[in-house]
């Protein structure tokens, strides 16, 4: 996930404040800068006296290019510009991050004192905040910590659940920070934030596999990354997610729903489970069916010396999904390689069924693009027409949400 994320300046223009409490895991903190700076965000940080034993400051700095504020080296000479200072760090935040967060810390926090560094520039701050905590298990899962912890909650705080795991006091259980890669998702989640997509459903679906044995199938070039990247787009836009696949193209967050099928019917079965029709989810149709099944399904594995010299393999038609299914508002993919009535095609399925799909909008792109992590899409409306860059595929996946919010 972490290349996912890094592939294009996702937090360009961003300014991230990140709190460093005394941990053994405040090394992992110096990778979350890491990938900060390479999504386009700037990064600013403020250690804990605790945090100092673990990590030097200067590794921090190194990363940043930022000075380290800490408990000894706040600064006061306004007039000097760039004056590091508990008000001025946390002014410039656009999100706070406090990772790895110690028992100490979070009590801290809880409460609302203000003894050292990072507790001043946190209660400082307005922007969003989002605690990584990271502790011995019997801390963790202590009823004043939970205590702290729902009162953070409570305060308007998000929490990256720690991890289960060998941790450095040599027992195991829960307790380790999160993934580097759920924490950085979550941040970018919150400073992606968009009204349209928040809190909206969206159903997204990648490409199906037909069996005809047990080894063999029936299937196509489509790699699935189109469809992944554009779920982990409307999830990073705030949007509820749910991605039906049969293929696994990329790690994502947790908070993506993930449903694996692989026929035709199994699609048809899991998307009548998210009909509403009084309340339509979207439901970006990328998957790529396969227009024909084998008539019958063999048990086991066929073997060619019973087959023969040629195999004549009976196929039947497969259900057209995007027609039968209702209670959305339907996004329809069209994959074409023949330019000259390439877009008529795609207009068909702005049509009411029978004729067409019904659709509200209609991604046309060229079939050139099938396994490539570059596109170009052309967006359908019944009266627009709008062509995305091309350029990477979560690149295009945004503009194409971008677009859609602005149409509906």
């Amino acid at each position: 996930m972490l290349s996912s994320l890094s592939q294009i300046p996702l937090l360009e223009g961003k300014n991230i404040l990140l709190l460093v409490s005394g941990s053994i895991a405040a090394y992992k903190a110096l990778e979350l800068v890491r990938l900060f700076k390479k999504m386009g965000a700037s990064v600013r940080v403020v250690m804990s006296k605790g945090a100092c034993q673990f990590v030097q400051p200067l590794s921090f700095e190194a990363l940043s290019h930022f000075q380290v504020l800490t408990d000894t080296n706040e600064k006061w000479a306004l007039s000097e510009g760039d004056c590091a200072n508990h008000i001025s760090y946390a002014q410039s935040a656009d999100l706070v991050l406090v990772a790895p967060a110690s028992a100490n810390t979070l009590a801290k926090l809880a409460h609302g004192l203000a003894d050292n560094a990072l507790s001043a520039t946190f209660l400082a701050s307005n922007a969003p905040k989002i605690l990584a905590p990271a502790m011995n298990t019997q801390m963790f899962l202590t009823k004043q910590t939970q205590h702290n912890l729902k009162r953070l909650r409570a305060l308007g705080c998000e929490v990256v659940a720690p991890q289960s795991g060998l941790l450095a006091c040599n027992s195991t259980g829960v307790g380790a920070m999160a993934e580097i890669a759920e924490i950085a998702a979550l941040c970018t989640r919150k400073l992606l934030f968009n009204a349209f997509w928040a809190g909206k459903k969206a159903v997204v679906t990648g490409g199906s596999v037909e069996a005809i044995d047990a080894v063999r199938c029936i299937s196509n070039f489509s790699s699935g990354l189109q469809a992944h990247f554009l779920a982990l787009a409307l999830w990073l836009k705030g949007a509820q997610v749910v991605l039906i696949s049969s293929k696994n193209a990329l790690e994502l967050p947790s908070g993506i729903e993930r449903v694996k099928v692989q026929s035709a019917n199994d699609y048809l079965e899991a998307l009548k489970t998210h009909e509403n029709p009084s309340d339509p989810p979207f439901l970006f149709m990328l998957a790529a069916i396969s227009d024909y099944k084998p008539k019958n399904r063999h048990e086991g594995k066929l073997k060619k010396q019973d087959l023969g010299q040629f195999w004549d393999l009976e196929c039947v038609q497969n259900t057209d999904i995007l027609q039968s299914v209702s209670g959305f508002h339907k996004v329809g993919f069209k994959a074409e390689s023949d330019p000259t009535h390439a877009l008529a095609n795609a207009q068909k399925l702005l049509e009411l069924p029978p004729q067409g799909k019904g659709c509200k909008f209609v991604c046309l792109n060229d079939t050139s693009t099938l396994g490539q992590d570059t596109n170009q899409i052309t967006l359908l409306t019944p009266h627009t027409q709008h062509t995305t860059i091309k350029g990477h595929k979560l690149q295009v996946s945004f503009e194409v949400l971008e677009k859609i919010a602005e149409l509906f």
